[in-house]
């Protein structure tokens, strides 16, 4: 301490916090607006919300006594306006727009019967013309048809059939067959014995009705193509009847 300043204290200085309009701030009151208030939340929700800040400032004694803030009330009250009306033009619109996609895939759907039933007549009408079909605005194409090289009956299958005399024959499917021929042989044991045609017939299993009881007898298969020939014959098989 210097001489002759001895009991005298030095004078404090005092900080004090101003806002900024220069207007000293109570250090008690330090709380600030939290712009939060509409983040992240959907447009009509923050439309909603928005308008109850509206209506709370409109009652607020300390917002209508402020020139600046009044004013900015105003504009977000004109703001909000003008963006609910845009809401409610733009809620409207998508119901619309959903009802007509609704609509328009039953319309559509009713296109494509009406399509399907028109190919079906012109098809009908060309009977296979082509330039029939294109004169009448649709595509054509040529029907492409895989020739099955006609192949033998690999097995064939037996069984007693349900009724005393009774046998069953059964086989897989003959490459490029449509039909199968089938005969049979009740005497294989006497030499040079016939063979007896069954005729023929779709259907890949026959009940083979035999001389008698217990008789057994030999049966082939022939695959047979939509010509009318017929492959080589199967291996024989040696069918015993119920």
């Amino acid at each position: 301490m210097r001489p002759g300043t001895r009991g005298i204290l030095p004078a404090t200085i005092v900080s004090r916090k101003t806002d900024e309009d220069d207007t000293p701030i109570d250090s008690a009151n330090h709380a600030t607006v939290r712009r939060t208030l509409v983040r992240k939340k959907k447009v009509p929700n923050a439309l909603s919300i928005l308008d109850n800040v509206c209506a709370a400032g409109a009652q607020c004694s300390q917002v209508q006594g402020s020139v600046i803030a009044s004013q900015a009330l105003i504009d977000l009250k004109a703001a909000v306006t003008t963006a609910t009306t845009s809401l409610t033009s733009q809620q409207a619109l998508a119901q619309a727009l959903r009802a007509a996609i609704k609509t328009l895939k039953l319309d559509y759907g009713s296109v494509e019967v009406a399509l399907d039933t028109y190919q079906t007549a012109v098809n009908a009408l060309a009977k296979g013309d082509a330039s029939i079909i294109n004169k009448a605005g649709l595509l054509s194409r040529g029907r492409t048809v895989v020739a099955v090289a006609l192949g033998k009956v690999t097995v064939v299958h037996t069984k007693p059939g349900q009724h005393p005399g009774e046998a069953i024959l059964s086989w897989p499917v003959g490459p490029g067959a449509t039909s199968y021929a089938i005969e049979v042989n009740f005497t294989p044991q006497v030499a040079g014995s016939v063979w007896t045609a069954l005729g023929t017939g779709s259907a890949r299993h026959r009940v083979v009705k035999g001389p008698a009881p217990g008789a057994q007898f030999l049966a082939r298969v022939a695959s047979v193509d939509s010509d009318g020939v017929a492959s080589d014959w199967s291996d024989e098989i040696m069918a015993t009847a119920l």
